[in-house]
C-alpha cells in the first residue's frame, strides 16, 4: 500500500505541475532534467537497473527534443506540402517512441550487453515504462491519421487530437516522471530485497 500511495502522489503532483505550465518550451526541459537527475541518482546509488532504465528514456527523449529543437525536420519537409510535413513530424516522433518501446522491453538483455554488473535483473518498474511509450506511439499515430484527414480529405472538423495533443503527451510524461520518482524513493528497499534473494 505504501508504494502505491507514493506512485499516485508523485503522478498527481507532476501531472498538475505540467498541466499548469502547458507549454512544451517549459515542460520538455524540466522532463529531461528529471530523467537526467534520475540517471545520475542511479549512478550515485550504484543501482544499475535504475541507471539504465532512466538513461535509455533520457537518451531517446533528448534525441527527439534536439532533432525538433534544431529544426532538422523542417529542412527535409517542404512548407508548401503540409500533408508530407505532418506525416514526417508525427512519423518521426512515433518512430522514436516505438524504438524506445523495444529498448525498454529488452532492457535486461541490452543492459547485460553494455554492463557486466551482477545487479542487472528484471524489476517491478520494467513492466511499466514501455506501456507509456506504447500509449505515446498510439497518440502519434492518431495525430498523423487526423492530420491526413484534415489536409488530404479536407475534414476540417477533425482536430480532437491536435487540440489536446500537449495534454495527452503530458499524461504520459507525468506517469513516467511519477514512476521514476517512485523508483528513486524505493531504490534502497528494492536493492536490499535483491541482495537478500542473492544470498538466500
Amino acid at each position: 500500500m505504501k508504494l502505491s500511495y507514493i506512485i499516485l502522489l508523485s503522478i498527481a503532483a507532476i501531472a498538475y505541475f505540467y498541466i499548469q505550465l502547458w507549454d512544451d518550451r517549459l515542460v520538455t526541459p524540466q522532463y529531461l532534467v528529471l530523467l537526467f537527475i534520475c540517471t545520475l541518482y542511479g549512478r550515485y546509488k550504484k543501482d544499475t537497473n535504475m541507471t539504465h532504465i532512466a538513461g535509455y528514456i533520457f537518451v531517446a527523449s533528448s534525441t527527439t527534443y534536439i532533432i525538433f529543437e534544431r529544426g532538422l525536420i523542417n529542412h527535409v519537409t517542404p512548407e508548401e506540402n503540409p500533408l508530407l510535413q505532418g506525416i514526417v513530424i508525427y512519423g518521426t516522433q512515433m518512430a522514436f517512441s516505438l524504438i524506445t518501446v523495444c529498448v525498454l522491453i529488452f532492457r535486461v538483455q541490452l543492459s547485460r550487453l553494455i554492463s557486466k554488473s551482477p545487479q542487472i535483473q528484471l524489476t517491478n518498474f520494467d513492466g511499466i515504462f514501455h506501456w507509456l511509450f506504447i500509449y505515446c506511439s498510439l497518440i502519434y499515430l492518431l495525430a498523423m491519421l487526423e492530420h491526413i484527414a484534415w489536409t488530404y480529405f479536407n475534414m476540417k472538423s477533425w482536430t480532437l487530437i491536435y487540440d489536446n495533443f500537449e495534454g495527452l503527451i503530458y499524461i504520459s510524461w507525468a506517469l513516467c516522471s511519477g514512476g521514476l520518482l517512485t523508483m528513486m524513493i524505493c531504490s534502497p528497499e528494492l536493492k536490499s530485497n535483491s541482495q537478500k534473494r542473492e544470498t538466500s
